[in-house]
């Protein structure tokens, strides 16, 4: 081989070993190419997330039934009960960890809607009948002062209900917004597997409308 073909050789050999090296790697796995596939299924995955601290705990080993639409508009089952519901309410999928169900409630005419949650917990210290009174009475305000609560007390399926009312502007959780003429239903369940509370928030309207089907799902609460 002549010395000008050897040096030929050799100056390809380096240019490609060169155009390699500065190739763009391929992205790592979890980014670009990765993220339909895990967007596509955040139900799943959080299903899976939660199970988790389920397996742990206990208390909510049901989750994975409470992530899915139910089959029967007319009826829910929760943590071994069955209770009725209105088929006219719009269930949507859970956005809050405590939250095993959640729905719209439709407004009459001239009103916005309301929602409804059904909320899980374990017992806690100071997660008391009171406390949590206080507490849903100061989101509110009527005139000047945080309105006077109705409480009512039945009893369900064995099961002791504090049923609270409470009618006014609505504060929010943290103060930084107002609802005026806003009402709130929420009944109080002491189950065998811990607090329920069924709560119907929203134009007082609305609630009013929706009062007799709060009712029927409360006082038709069944173990399954």
């Amino acid at each position: 081989m002549s010395c000008s073909r050897f040096l030929l050789v050799i100056t390809l050999a380096f240019a490609a070993s060169c155009g390699s090296q500065d190739a763009e790697p391929p992205p790592p796995p979890g980014t670009v190419g990765d993220q339909s596939a895990s967007q596509a299924q955040p139900t799943t995955n959080r299903a899976q997330g939660l199970a988790a601290v389920d397996a742990s705990g206990g208390h909510r080993s049901e989750l994975n039934a409470h992530l899915a639409k139910p089959a029967d508009p007319r009826r829910i089952e929760f943590l071994g009960l069955e209770a009725p519901t209105d088929p006219i309410w719009r269930w949507s999928p859970v956005q809050k960890p405590m939250r095993l169900h959640t729905w719209t409630i439709p407004a009459p005419e001239g009103a916005e809607p309301a929602e409804l949650t059904l909320i899980h917990f374990a017992e806690a210290a100071g997660n008391t009948t009171d406390a949590n009174i206080r507490r849903w009475t100061g989101q509110f305000r009527g005139d000047d002062l945080p309105p006077e609560p109705i409480v009512t007390h039945l009893t369900v399926s064995d099961m002791p209900v504090t049923l609270v009312e409470l009618r006014g502007e609505y504060l929010g959780m943290g103060g930084g917004w107002h609802k005026a003429d806003h009402a709130m239903l929420v009944a109080m369940v002491e189950s065998g597997r811990g607090s329920i509370f069924i709560k119907m928030l929203g134009p007082a309207a609305t609630v009013d409308a929706s009062r007799a089907s709060f009712m029927a799902l409360v006082e038709g609460i069944r173990p399954l």
